[in-house]
């Protein structure tokens, strides 16, 4: 019986608290018309300057995977960086999916330029990756129509990535930390498969030359193709940047020896190009350019 009273009174208390309460004047005593609405969620849009890090060691393995990349802050260890940031349009913003890689020649040709103006230079003649990415899936749906263009720091040719702290923003620049130069061949003179970094003053016996563009527009799926596509022209750019005639270089035993960087989708999104390099048959303490008869 006591704890019956006990509610009642309890009860009456609140109803007289309620019946003194004052209403704020400008108020209509309700408590739910006032709030403004939550505004509609957003896919966030990544900007330029971003950092990114993955848990592949290698380059390929993320190509034309933008899921597979976290955001990291760049002060903290990470191997890509974001040099642009556009927009799709027209016929592509209206799709019902993000375009696929090979769908992206008109964005690959926009992130070309723009990862040269960040970088300082052209990405291709640095220990880079371009990679451009749609949104996921999940993004696109969400109402995002953005792609990146990100840049990735590799370690060796052979496409292994660099964790970093620093910012790759102006490492193409003359003197730049980043651009390719003296190198040396992982494997043996017939068949090497990767190129680590050296400084021309230590021994080396490889030297970036510069990038060439395939002479075919068809995909080289075989070795032959891709002789046809860059050897011509990466011979002539041996020529041009030692200096040298074939006659002098021929006496040295001089090679040379290009990585095409494309697979067949980026090939068909308008990543055309491969590096070249110079090739020694014995390791040498300075750089070719311009003196190749000398040095070699």
């Amino acid at each position: 019986m006591s704890r019956f009273r006990l509610v009642v009174v309890l009860a009456l208390v609140l109803a007289s608290a309620a019946a003194c309460a004052r209403v704020p004047a400008g108020t209509d005593k309700s408590l739910v018309d006032d709030w403004s609405m939550l505004g509609e969620a957003k896919v966030p849009v990544p900007a330029t300057g971003d950092c990114w890090r993955t848990d592949a060691s290698d380059v390929y393995d993320i190509v034309d995977v933008p899921g597979g990349v976290v955001q990291a802050p760049c002060e903290n260890s990470h191997v890509i960086e974001t040099a642009y940031v556009g927009q799709f349009t027209g016929a592509q913003a209206d799709a019902d999916r993000a375009p696929s890689l090979e769908q992206l020649a008109d964005q690959y040709k926009v992130c070309e330029e723009e990862a040269t103006k960040y970088l300082g230079g052209a990405w291709a003649s640095g220990r880079l990756r371009l990679l451009v990415y749609p949104p996921t899936s999940g993004q696109w749906k969400g109402g995002a129509r953005f792609f990146r263009c990100d840049v990735a720091a590799l370690r060796t040719e052979a496409g292994i990535l660099d964790p970093r702290k620093e910012t790759l923003k102006g490492t193409l620049q003359p003197g730049g930390s980043m651009l390719l130069g003296c190198t040396n061949q992982v494997g043996t003179k017939e068949s090497w498969s990767d190129l680590t970094p050296a400084a021309c003053t230590a021994a080396h016996d490889t030297e970036f030359v510069g990038v060439v563009i395939s002479a075919i527009a068809t995909y080289p799926a075989d070795s032959k193709a891709m002789d046809t596509a860059y050897s011509d022209r990466c011979w002539a750019q041996v020529r041009a940047f030692t200096g040298s005639p074939d006659s002098v270089l021929d006496k040295a035993d001089v090679r040379y020896g290009y990585w095409m960087m494309a697979d067949k989708d980026e090939w068909a999104s308008g990543l055309r190009t491969a590096r070249c390099y110079v090739m020694l048959p014995k390791k040498i303490t300075r750089s070719l350019k311009g003196n190749g008869g000398t040095a070699i």
